[in-house]
């Protein structure tokens, strides 16, 4: 296999046995990511790539934007909750001043 080849990211035939490039220690989805796109060629392995870039870009911006959303929501509950627990608190009629009154009479 000549250097250009392997420099444009192709293995030589040898190559394929385990260890080589520390493949084995990549997850197996990635591992076929990579086979792939070795047979697409380099201009469509980059492409590749970029989308697959792009689309955790796309992830990650949806995951902070949930994420900030959750914290929103969480903050609007507590203060609900307290508001809610107070006015609890207020509406109850005391009971020991009831009780007390209902023994002694």
């Amino acid at each position: 296999m000549s250097a250009a080849e392997l420099t444009a990211g192709q293995r030589p035939p040898s190559s394929e046995t385990l260890g080589s490039w520390g493949t084995t220690r990549l997850r197996p989805r990635l591992h076929a990511v990579l086979q792939h796109s070795t047979q697409l060629g380099l201009s469509e392995a980059q492409k590749r790539v970029q989308d697959l870039e792009k689309s955790l870009q796309f992830l990650q911006q949806q995951h902070s934007e949930t994420l900030v959303k959750l914290h929103e929501e969480i903050e609007y509950l507590k203060r609900e909750n307290k508001d809610l627990h107070y006015k609890l608190i207020m509406n109850q009629k005391p009971q020991k001043k009831g009780k007390t009154e209902a023994l002694s009479a």
